[in-house]
């Protein structure tokens, strides 16, 4: 797996500056096309120019002055128009009524408001006012009627053509975007899934491609650091399964003599000496077979479970306990609560998890000491409580206690302790589905363990 050869590549400052360009681009053709439709209507003479009524005013204005009579025929187009007499009386005129006090402080005064614009025309005895806009309106009256004008209108036209142009760049942007950075979120999905075999597709961004870059050198430098672990973990593995094997053969001959001895005459003490060390032995090499067996394959290692009579079970670990008490010179009490007559659960594994907690008390009691076991099975769980006399755990050891390879020398010391006993008894009850926990017994001030097995056969 390799790279692909990079394409040439804009930096993002350059994408963004072209997305600009064509927004103020299409901005700029917007108003030019509406100043453009807006110049041919007005041409062609479907909409006057804003000036048309005052134009048409100024040249009506002395007919307007000097006709014997004005009518409304002779009032220009676009214009509203009222009559006073000099006194301010209304003589005609199609002027909306709500206006008339504005046109007359025009035609008295000079003064007007509001957004129209005035001509008064003086006649004898009577003032003339034209009302008229400054804006565009169509030549059709039905449309000044029922449309809005034109200027508002192609404000209108403009503003929502200003609103797509911008949103529409901007989508097609924002797309082109995703795409470009899809080869990059690729990269990071595939390592995410832990996929490190594949080829680096570059998008044609700068700033993208050095991205991908840095991420494709990451990439090759965990792909390495794996492989290298792996192969440490390889050899670690057949180191472990040579010692293995290696222990085998000493563990053999322990065995064999103390059969031999146990063949002798023995006092009753002696005897169950030497069944300790028989049944001990066996126990050890079962271990032995099952750390070969890990090594080889710790993937596939599996923990089946299998019915087992709980008082048999509980015997047996109750048994090993006592032998545990012989060889540190210590007091079991133990004490158990049982409803199931019969229990699925792996009887080695769960056992080895028991015994572990069990061993590691012994190794941190003085001797004399006294440890409690509480075994417990009620609700489809399986629980071992194991409290010493000894010095208690640290708070670093009730925070780091299960993990592997760790010792705390600094109290509970004593031993050859390697930090494997509590994590393997931990992995093993995670593997039911249980848990444990570590804390301070306040009946013996020394520390106390509490493992739990999920029984249920879907928790294994």
């Amino acid at each position: 797996m390799g790279r692909i050869e990079k394409r040439r590549s804009s930096t993002l400052g350059g994408v963004f500056m072209r997305y600009v360009l064509v927004v103020l681009g299409a901005l700029f053709i917007l108003v030019v096309g509406i100043i453009l439709i807006f110049s041919i209507l007005i041409n062609t003479g479907y909409i006057y120019p804003a000036n048309y009524a005052e134009q048409k005013i100024n040249e009506e204005y002395e007919s307007i002055r000097n006709a014997d009579e004005v009518t409304e025929d002779m009032i220009p187009p676009l214009c509203h128009y009222v009559i006073f007499s000099l006194d301010g009386k209304k003589l005609s005129g199609n002027m909306p009524e709500e206006l008339l006090e504005i046109a007359w402080n025009v035609a008295e005064n000079g003064k007007a408001s509001g957004h129209y614009f005035y001509k008064v025309i003086s006649r004898p005895g009577e003032y003339v006012v034209l009302q008229y806009s400054l804006t565009p309106q169509y030549r059709s009256a039905f449309l000044r009627e029922y449309v809005i004008d034109p200027q508002n209108l192609f404000t209108i036209i403009l503003v929502l053509g200003t609103i797509l142009i911008i949103i529409f760049p901007s989508i097609r942007f924002g797309k082109k975007m995703k795409t470009q950075m899809l080869p990059m979120m690729s990269a990071v999905g595939r390592i995410k899934e832990k996929d490190l075999e594949y080829d680096v597709s570059y998008c044609g961004i700068k700033e993208f491609d050095d991205c991908l870059e840095s991420i494709d050198e990451m990439r090759i430098a965990l792909k390495d650091s794996l492989e290298q672990q792996w192969k440490t973990e390889q050899d670690k593995n057949r180191q472990m399964s040579a010692l293995a094997h290696d222990i085998k053969t000493p563990l053999t001959v322990v065995r064999g003599n103390a059969e031999l001895l146990s063949e002798t005459e023995l006092t009753e003490d002696q005897k169950k000496n030497v069944d300790y060390i028989i049944d001990s032995t066996l126990q050890i090499q079962s271990y032995v077979q099952k750390l070969i067996e890990v090594t080889r394959s710790a993937q596939n290692y599996s923990y089946t479970s299998e019915k087992v009579k709980t008082e048999v079970f509980l015997k047996n670990i109750r048994k090993q306990a006592a032998g545990l008490a012989e060889v540190y010179h210590l007091k079991i009490n133990w004490r158990e609560n049982w409803s199931s007559e019969i229990i699925d659960l792996s009887d080695e594994q769960v056992t080895r998890a028991v015994v572990n907690i069990i061993q590691n008390s012994a190794e941190h009691t003085t001797q004399n000491g006294v440890i409690n076991i509480y075994a417990e099975e009620q609700d489809g769980k399986l629980s071992f409580t194991v409290e010493d006399t000894g010095q208690g755990f640290t708070k670093e050891a009730l925070q780091h206690g299960t993990e592997q390879f760790f010792m705390d020398d600094t109290s509970r010391s004593g031993g050859n302790h390697y930090g494997i006993g509590l994590f393997s008894a931990k992995t093993i009850a995670e593997k039911y589905g249980g848990n444990i926990s570590l804390t301070n017994s306040e009946e013996t001030g020394g520390a106390k363990v509490k493992i739990c097995f999920h029984l249920r056969q879907d928790n294994i």
